[in-house]
């Protein structure tokens, strides 16, 4: 018989995983209508690597830093102002700067068509590399979650991507690295605009942030469902995790061949063990991390 999870070692994470497929897709008591299969997944840490920061943030404050050589008085706030003083703590910690740092991403790329943004982004992982595996972006995903996204969808499941991070940067990428299409990410957003025969985007931000509540109002609000599985690895996904039938939790606890972290998911493991969802040991229920040999 073929491993369905060749990555996955054996043991209670991969067995409740399959079980609860066989349950959701074959006749019986668990049966889920194919309408109703949704399954959601955060893209940072879950599906790809997070640290030593996170993709995006290299994106955007390569950019802010490009802002800041062609007008110095933008120094004077944040995050500017951090970027330029390279404040460690605060870009160590971005997530709780999230107010300021939303302000700085959405001055870095407003007024240009969301073509234009899209051109910057295959720009960047054209050429950019992780600042510490030495490859390119794209080979770091999580090669057990590709499987487990193949199996889903193989299983009539219709898969979405919801981030904490920016929506249109994560298109870009999303199909080449899990086969989740373009219209299947959710995310958080820029306001757009309508000018001139073409969509702009602007500085506003798309409201409430994809993250905590805003993940299962996001999600309803594209599908209209709530989702049946749902993966995640931070508190950020808590509350998506909490509507979903199905909850997976991804534990970053390998630090030989990635990071060791708990922080900003110290919530979401308590949660995890009050309410039986499934938690993922990277150390020791995933036989590889990435899909490269050597990684």
């Amino acid at each position: 018989m073929t491993d369905v999870l060749p990555s996955w070692n054996e043991g209670q994470a991969k067995k409740a995983i399959i079980d609860f497929v066989a349950s959701a897709t074959q006749p019986g008591p668990g049966f889920v209508e194919p309408t109703d299969r949704i399954a959601t997944f955060d893209y940072d840490g879950t599906l790809w690597c997070e640290k030593p920061s996170y993709v995006q943030a290299d994106f955007f404050l390569r950019r802010m830093r490009e802002m800041i050589e062609a007008k110095p008085e933008l120094a004077k706030e944040q995050p500017f102002k951090a970027i330029s003083e390279n404040d460690e703590d605060f870009l160590g910690h971005l997530l709780e700067h999230a107010a300021e740092l939303a302000k700085g991403v959405t001055e870095a790329y407003a007024d240009i068509t969301t073509d234009a943004f899209e051109q910057a982004v295959e720009t960047f992982f054209a050429s950019a590399t992780h600042p510490t595996l030495g490859v390119p972006y794209t080979s770091v995903g999580y090669q057990p979650m590709r499987e487990l996204v193949e199996l889903l969808r193989a299983h009539g499941f219709t898969v979405y991507v919801c981030s904490g991070g920016g929506r249109d940067f994560v298109r870009v990428v999303s199909e080449q690295m899990f086969g989740i299409l373009r219209e299947h990410v959710i995310g958080s957003g820029t306001t757009l605009e309508y000018r001139e025969g073409d969509v702009y985007r602007t500085k506003g931000v798309e409201e409430p942030f994809d993250e905590h509540g805003g993940k299962p109002v996001h999600i309803w609000t594209r599908t209209g469902r709530k989702p049946l599985f749902a993966a995640g690895n931070t508190n950020g996904d808590q509350a998506m995790l909490e509507v979903a039938r199905f909850s997976l939790l991804v534990n970053h606890d390998d630090g030989e061949r990635e990071f060791a972290y708990t922080e900003l998911a110290e919530n979401a493991l308590a949660e995890a063990a009050k309410r039986g969802w499934v938690v993922v040991s990277m150390k020791d229920d995933w036989k590889s991390v990435f899909a490269e040999p050597g990684l």
